[in-house]
């Protein structure tokens, strides 16, 4: 059991420790200047989600182990994989934009993992409200988010080198 907790938890706390490799004071403070929609929920609750998310995700691993089910295991550890690269792609970028189009490029391995663990009960039972915050919040919330900020913040060094501020 102790083999199967570890190799369970072992991949969402390497993803949780390497995706904040993407959000870094720059991001935060790029994130902070965005127009935010009215559904916008306070940090400490994103920080919950997320803490819940990589306990979900454990979860699952650790029933696809248990089980030896290497599909489930293989789309979970796709779906950490997405999750991270959405964090890339959205600060990395500072594009809501491509955050939006991110999460929906994430919600196809999302789906096909909710979809395998249908045979597992605890496994459907422990992934479908993040499922299901995706589709009813990230999507709509990253949606808004681009609406608001259809084109990046110029910031006024880069503006001032390409004749747009002057100063």
């Amino acid at each position: 059991m102790v083999v199967e907790l570890a190799a369970a938890a072992g991949p969402p706390l390497a993803a949780a420790i390497l995706g904040n490799v993407f959000v870094g004071r720059e991001a935060l403070r790029w994130f902070g200047q965005l127009r935010k929609p009215r559904m916008q929920l306070p940090l400490p609750v994103f920080l919950a989600v997320g803490a819940v998310y990589y306990l979900q995700l454990g979860w699952v691993l650790y029933r696809a182990r248990l089980h030896g089910d290497r599909a489930v295991r293989n789309r979970a550890l796709l779906v950490l994989a997405g999750n991270e690269l959405w964090n890339a792609v959205f600060f990395g970028r500072r594009s809501p934009r491509a955050g939006f189009f991110g999460v929906l490029v994430f919600l196809g391995p999302l789906l096909a993992l909710q979809k395998s663990v249908t045979a597992d009960p605890p496994s459907l039972i422990v992934l479908t409200p993040y499922t299901l915050w995706v589709v009813g919040y990230d999507i709509p919330w990253t949606y808004r988010l681009w609406r608001l900020n259809p084109s990046p913040p110029v910031d006024s060094a880069r503006a001032r080198l390409c004749g747009k501020v002057k100063g």
